[in-house]
């Protein structure tokens, strides 16, 4: 019996000793759970914690310290933009932008870019002289330069089948190709790569028209470099002093026109963009991209026309009105002026070291305002994806546009130059660049040319009607070619709506 009782409080001591066990163990917990941590596996999402440096946010306290706002400016600039030097320019770009041109300077970069234009020979060498500047300054970048006929076809066929070896990576012609080219996908908009900081500072060193010639709805496409527009080129030996009218210069062409004995009264080139001047005295157009609209059989562009035909026309050789036979007969002194451009200034002072440039007289207080084109530097697509190429094209565009000893060069060509610093250097050397200042001020005077893709279907069209004018003043005279006008100018406005239409 004793040995039983024995047993049983043993076997009760157990059983107290157990639960209280068991009452310990409940208190732990669940074993289950810490192998939970193997969800923080799910901290492979930390790598989304750019967020948890948000936790960073405990570092708010030291917000007093808001020092981490300065990498606030990061964002648009700050230390991600330096500040490069190109002749008197000061240009802030993208620090990965500015690393590559000091490489480029120092030869620790090599890469080629294709340089391609549609010039004249005299230009050409013009440009292998700014190209040689170029190379010597940034041994790392070689410039393969191409002179090239029918540029624009050429371009964009070599950008449609992506060969970047033997495309043009920059090219240059004027402004109005700019809608063309960016529609068709055949240039890149260079604000893609260079921030707003970089865009101010370039608008801040060009003419205003000049800079707004290389934006395209909204986009910068193009680094300007020079202007052009007509103007009235003269021999000085024979018309002293600039016409003030029309009709002064009107009086002079009266004493010359004489075909009997091969002289006469002005050389002219007749197409739609010499005659355009005419065109705008009297209030018309061609296309105003403004509007988006035609104008070409409106009442200012058939009187600016109709007064073309009675008051040039009639003092002009036209058997043959292109550019080489009307030059000729300026050339060979048988007419005392020509409507020209600074293109042909360099051939005319080989043979007239006295020439002088005038603005195109007004009539009758109206004021006549030539086209004006805008040399561009254009980047084609096929560097986009080329990041050497890339900025070694954006780099040649700026510094060409840019360094004043090359624009210099440029000038004393006889390219009009759209650098204000350099206008005030052509101002400040007045006796030195008489025909460039005359040219200058024909600029200040003139309507930039439409970028919009749609003047390409207008240029066609009146050119024609001026080929028909041509045609029935030779055969018929004057007012027969007055009378057709009207038709003529409702034809091709109705031919021009339909392409833009379709």
């Amino acid at each position: 019996m004793n040995i039983s009782r024995n047993v049983l409080i043993a076997i009760v001591l157990v059983i107290v000793a157990v639960g209280i066990i068991g009452a310990y163990y409940l208190t732990l917990p669940p074993p289950t759970q810490p192998t939970q941590p193997t969800q923080p596996s799910q901290p492979t999402q930390p790598s989304q914690p750019s967020q948890p440096s948000q936790p960073s946010q405990p570092s708010q306290p030291s917000q007093p310290q808001q020092p981490s706002q300065p990498s606030q400016p990061q964002q648009p600039s700050g230390p991600t933009l330096q500040t490069l030097t190109i002749g008197t320019s000061q240009i802030r770009v993208p620090s990965d932008f500015y690393d590559f041109v000091q490489k480029a300077k120092a030869g620790q970069v090599q890469v080629t870019i294709n340089f391609w234009t549609g010039m004249s020979d005299w230009e050409v060498q013009v440009m292998k002289q700014v190209i040689d500047r170029f190379q010597k300054e940034y041994p790392g970048i070689t410039v393969k330069y191409t002179n090239v006929q029918n540029l624009k076809e050429q371009v964009k066929a070599g950008v449609l089948t992506g060969d970047i070896e033997n495309t043009a990576h920059v090219f240059t012609w004027a402004h109005d190709w700019t809608g063309d080219l960016a529609d068709s996908g055949t240039i890149i908009a260079l604000d893609q790569y260079l921030p707003v900081e970089t865009l101010t500072d370039l608008k801040q060193q060009y003419m205003a028209s000049a800079y707004s010639s290389g934006v395209y709805k909204l986009h910068f496409y193009g680094f300007p470099w020079a202007a052009e527009a007509i103007a009235l080129v003269c021999n000085k030996d024979f018309v002293p002093t600039a016409p003030q009218t029309w009709s002064d210069y009107e009086k002079i062409m009266q004493q010359w026109y004489n075909p009997s004995k091969n002289t006469y009264g002005i050389a002219y080139q007749i197409d739609p963009y010499h005659v355009y001047p005419f065109v705008t005295a009297f209030g018309g157009f061609y296309y105003d991209d403004d509007k988006n609209t035609a104008g070409v059989n409106t009442t200012g562009t058939l009187e600016g026309l109709k007064f073309y035909i009675t008051h040039v026309m009639k003092y002009m050789y036209t058997s043959d009105t292109g550019m080489e036979t009307q030059l000729k007969i300026l050339l060979e002194k048988r007419t005392p002026c020509m409507v020209t451009g600074p293109w042909n200034i360099k051939t005319i002072k080989e043979t007239i070291p006295n020439t002088v440039v005038y603005p195109i007289p007004s009539i009758d207080g109206k004021t006549p305002k030539p086209f004006s084109g805008i040399k561009l530097l254009w980047v084609t697509s096929v560097v986009a994806n080329d990041k050497n190429r890339l900025y070694a094209s954006i780099l040649f565009s700026m510094w060409f546009t840019l360094n004043d000893d090359t624009l210099k060069t440029l000038v004393d060509a006889g390219y009009i130059p759209v650098k204000l610093s350099i206008l005030q250097y052509l101002q400040a050397n007045a006796d030195k660049y008489p025909t460039t200042l005359g040219f200058a001020q024909s600029v200040s005077n003139s309507v930039p040319m439409p970028k919009s893709a749609n003047m390409q279907y207008v240029w066609s069209p009146v050119s024609d009607v001026l080929n028909s004018v041509l045609t029935t003043y030779n055969e018929k005279g004057p007012d027969a070619a007055v009378q057709a006008l009207s038709q003529l100018l409702n034809d091709a406005q109705a031919k021009i709506l339909a392409k833009i239409k379709s």
